[in-house]
């Protein structure tokens, strides 16, 4: 039930980059995407679920298909941001807007995440990660084309 709520979170995320990817006076270059990847933390995630999370997020970003989606686009890349939320005011940003244009960056993006420690083990609210990401998506220093 979690891993569901994740990806609705996930699903969410893609939507409202749709609708809040305006042009940036400080853009500092185009992407086709902005992509906050968002992991529940809450308490009611086992380790053995936390680590799937992160070792599953590491994988699609670099797997063959997915990077093949990020580089037939115009721009050739995306901007990806990690994010974990547990609780209404624990939400934390883990890595912040990183490009994504090859095998090399999905690597080290990958790498760093499944390095990082846990941040929260408290309740779960859904809305606050939701609020949370949408404003990460208002202040990217890019641009979604």
């Amino acid at each position: 039930m979690k891993l569901v709520r994740a990806l609705l979170i996930l699903l969410a995320t893609v939507v409202a980059t749709s609708m809040f990817a305006a042009p940036s006076a400080r853009a500092q270059q185009d992407v086709d995407l902005l992509l906050v990847l968002a992991a529940d933390v809450s308490r009611s995630i086992d380790q053995p679920k936390f680590q799937l999370q992160r070792e599953g997020y590491a994988a699609a970003i670099a797997d063959k298909r997915v990077l093949d989606a990020i580089t037939a686009g115009r721009n050739r890349r995306i901007a990806v941001a990690f994010v974990e939320w547990s609780g209404v005011s624990s939400q934390k940003l883990l890595i912040d807007w990183t490009v994504v244009d090859g095998p090399d960056a999905a690597k080290r993006f990958g790498d760093q995440l499944v390095e990082l420690p846990r941040s929260f083990a408290e309740r779960t609210s859904i809305s606050g990660g939701i609020d949370f990401s949408v404003a990460l998506l208002a202040r990217a220093p890019y641009k979604a084309a």
